[in-house]
């Protein structure tokens, strides 16, 4: 599924995205700022806007 102006949605849809294509095609946050075509300063403050924060390990975001 391609995503058109990502930048523009609201955060937590980014974030069911984001974690979606974490689980199933991105190995890391750096795949998926490509694969979203997004930088991953501009993710990661999107999902600072709803508490939610990236976790290596889990390499997915969870809440604060």
């Amino acid at each position: 599924m391609e995503i058109e102006h990502a930048e523009k949605l609201e955060p937590h849809i980014l974030l069911s995205i984001a974690n979606e294509r974490l689980r199933l095609s991105c190995k890391n946050l750096e795949q998926l700022s490509d694969d979203l075509d997004l930088p991953i300063k501009q993710i990661e403050r999107m999902m600072k806007q709803i508490h939610y924060h990236y976790q290596i390990e889990n390499n997915q975001f969870t809440h604060d």
